[in-house]
């Protein structure tokens, strides 16, 4: 088991295959799982599906998530993937990832759990909200792959109504959704 947990938006079959049409085009195997947290076995943990990182943060605190997520009423959201880029990420190591263009309904979101547990790295002011495609230490892998997505790249659409609470690395612990009751 995790000492942490990550709350993730939980993209739906639907709104997958849009993602599996732009990364489908590109053969070999990637991986999402950053250094430092099992590197000798990163591609084989690497089981959190496509997503935006809403917030993390220590396990002792999963069950005020829980609580939390739980309450959550909102709007399904809607964002727009502008583009494929390259950040750096850690132990010399490069992230390949969509961006979204600015929306405020995901970082209302994200406020809501980081008013509850101020963690600067998930101030929504400040986070860079991102779908992790790749990381890899190797660059010139990153920009070939890079390559070959941008090459018919045109910007897109996702949506999601629900939230996934996962150990990080590992198993998902719990879903929620976020709709509003009617």
């Amino acid at each position: 088991m995790s000492k942490r947990i990550t709350l993730i938006s939980y993209i739906d079959e639907v709104e997958t295959k849009k993602i599996e049409s732009i990364i489908g085009k590109y053969k070999e195997i990637t991986c999402k799982v950053p250094f430092g947290i099992n590197d000798e076995k990163r591609y084989e943990i690497d089981n959190l599906p496509y997503h935006f990182t809403i917030f993390a943060t220590n396990k002792e605190n999963e069950k005020q998530i829980i609580k939390i997520a739980q309450k959550l009423n909102s709007d399904r959201i809607k964002v727009k993937i502008n583009d494929i880029r390259i950040m750096n990420a850690r132990y010399d190591s490069y992230c390949l990832y969509f961006s979204i263009e600015e929306n405020k309904e995901i970082k209302e979101l994200q406020r809501i759990f980081y008013n509850e547990f101020p963690k600067e790295k998930y101030n929504p002011d400040d986070f860079t909200f991102h779908m992790t495609i790749d990381i890899d230490k190797n660059y010139n892998k990153i920009i070939e792959i890079q390559n070959s997505l941008k090459e018919n790249f045109v910007p897109f659409f996702l949506q999601f109504d629900t939230l996934a609470l996962f150990d990080y690395p590992g198993d998902m612990i719990e879903k929620f959704s976020i709709k509003k009751e009617i």
